[in-house]
């Protein structure tokens, strides 16, 4: 059996040396992923940064003379004006199907596109999230199905999970 010619303060100090060399390199490329990530396309122009619109300085009040208490008095007081009453969209939103039988695509927002449709499906991932599912609230859903079974028969499976 042959012993290394190196002592356990050596070995501990060449670990310690490797572990942050990786350190420096893995933050290196992370550096460099995020920069190529965030640099414009070659051949494009940089676009314009964004200007804060200057909100106008309101135009002083005159001052108007305090009216004589005996005249406040008189004066009915007005009536509160009417709340606007909220009006809803003439027609409800259009469902748009979905590639699947019992699918829709979902609206501008990722919301549901009608209250039948309670569950999600994440295409890259081939699983649907119904309702009581864990990941159902952080779920973005590429697709939604009215029930798991229709999202199963389509070729997505249930999470592990729930």
């Amino acid at each position: 059996m042959t012993v290394s010619g190196y002592t356990i303060g050596e070995i501990a100090v060449w670990l310690l040396l490797a572990a942050a060399l990786g350190f420096v390199l893995g933050w290196l490329v992370r550096e460099l992923v995020l920069r190529t990530r965030a640099a414009p396309a070659p051949g494009l122009p940089p676009e314009p940064e964004p200007v804060p619109d200057a909100e106008p300085e309101p135009a002083p009040e005159p001052a108007q003379a305090p009216e004589p208490v005996a005249e406040r008095a008189a004066e009915p007081a007005p009536e509160p004006a009417p709340e606007p009453v909220a009006e809803r969209a003439a027609e409800p939103a259009q469902v748009v199907p979905g590639p699947h039988p019992g699918s829709a695509l979902p609206l501008a927002d990722g919301a549901a596109p009608s209250p039948d449709y309670v569950v999600k499906v994440s295409r890259s991932s081939k699983i649907f999230h119904a309702p009581s599912s864990p990941a159902y609230a952080r779920t973005t859903a590429a697709v939604w199905f009215t029930s798991p079974e229709a999202a199963e028969a389509a070729g997505f499976r249930r999470p592990k999970n729930g």
